[in-house]
């Protein structure tokens, strides 16, 4: 019985139009008669070579968008900076939540200690425990006369949005006229390391530097409002507002208004040890009311020196609001305005 032959395929009207690709070429389906003419026939060849020239260009795509990514004036670079300094805030507001701020307040034994001469302990003593209100307005013009600048370190402990923040600690100069303040943080820096606010400069603008490397050597230092949205996310009160005077001045402001009230009580609590400085210890509660700042504050006092050391305050379900620590106070600081520079302060304006 003879063999039949397959007939070969016949080319559909549709495909007869178009060019066959040389893999359909080769493959001998299509018989040779139907065929379009193709000029390269090593196609093994032109597909390698065009495969070679595809990846070239997307890696000559790739080079072009990354320079333009990383362009400083780029939207793109905003955008890109925004996404880590929302990571960084994220990051930070999902820390632990310890129950005490800070291991630098410790208790004094046996009898209350002599620090400052008898007669101005005896007055303090005595203050302490009838009217902290004529005692924090001695307190501010003993300030105000004798204090124009002074370096620190701030240990800040805040609870932010029902979160409560890593312990920062910062280093600090400050000085009165101009109003002038440069921080660096050295332990658990929020989304800037380094800070500096000079009023009347910068259009009421602090500087601040990145605390991520990569976005400082991207963006350099950069211009922030102190009270804007972002920076107030990472703290309960603005740079403006920082400094040992302001601090007794927001006392006496709640001590007064609780007084024409006639609410709350003040105590005096005897002495503890804050950071190595013997200080007195006061402590004021206040019922819960949405103007009071908190159910209890307990401040601390160096009267040797007359001024606060620190200040804890917690709210009306006992947890801590904050607690603002101060060592190594220099009274003495021979700052000036020069002190005050970007240049002074590793700082580099683009």
């Amino acid at each position: 019985m003879p063999v039949s032959k397959r007939p070969a395929p016949i080319l559909s009207l549709k495909s007869a139009g178009r060019r066959l690709t040389p893999r359909q070429r080769y493959a001998g389906r299509i018989p040779s008669s139907r065929l379009v003419p193709f000029a390269d026939v090593n196609w093994q060849r032109h597909v390698s070579r065009s495969r070679t020239l595809v990846r070239l260009a997307r890696e000559r795509l790739g080079i072009i968008m990354l320079k333009r990514l990383f362009r400083p004036t780029n939207l793109r670079l905003r955008l890109v900076v925004g996404v880590l300094l929302a990571a960084g805030f994220c990051i930070q507001c999902t820390s632990s939540d310890p129950t005490r701020s800070s291991q630098l307040v410790a208790d004094i034994s046996g009898a209350s200690p002599s620090i400052a001469p008898a007669q101005q302990q005896a007055e303090l003593e005595k203050l302490a425990a009838s009217d902290h209100v004529a005692l924090l307005k001695e307190l501010l013009a003993h300030y105000n006369d004798h204090c124009r600048a002074y370096t620190c370190t701030l240990v800040k402990h805040e609870r932010i949005n029902g979160q409560l923040q890593n312990e920062q600690w910062i280093d600090v100069k400050f000085m009165e006229k101009p109003f002038s303040v440069s921080m660096h943080w050295t332990k658990n820096s929020p989304l800037g390391d380094r800070v500096l606010y000079v009023e009347g400069k910068y259009n009421g603008n602090m500087l601040v530097n990145p605390a991520n490397a990569l976005l400082l050597k991207l963006v350099g230092t950069v211009q922030r409002q102190p009270e804007s949205q972002e920076a107030m996310a990472n703290t309960l009160r603005p740079v403006t507002q920082f400094g040992l005077r302001p601090m007794l001045e927001s006392l006496l402001s709640i001590y007064e208004l609780a007084a024409q009230r006639k609410e709350g009580a003040s105590h005096f609590k005897g002495y503890q040890e804050v950071a190595g400085v013997k200080a007195m210890v006061l402590q004021r509660d206040l019922p819960a009311r949405g103007d009071y700042p908190a159910k209890t504050t307990i401040w601390y006092l160096d009267p040797q020196r007359l001024v606060p050391l620190g200040l804890v305050a917690y709210d009306w379900s006992d947890q801590l609001i904050c607690s603002y620590i101060f060592t190594d106070i220099k009274l003495d600081a021979d700052l000036s305005e020069e002190d005050f520079t970007p240049q002074a302060n590793q700082m580099k304006l683009r």
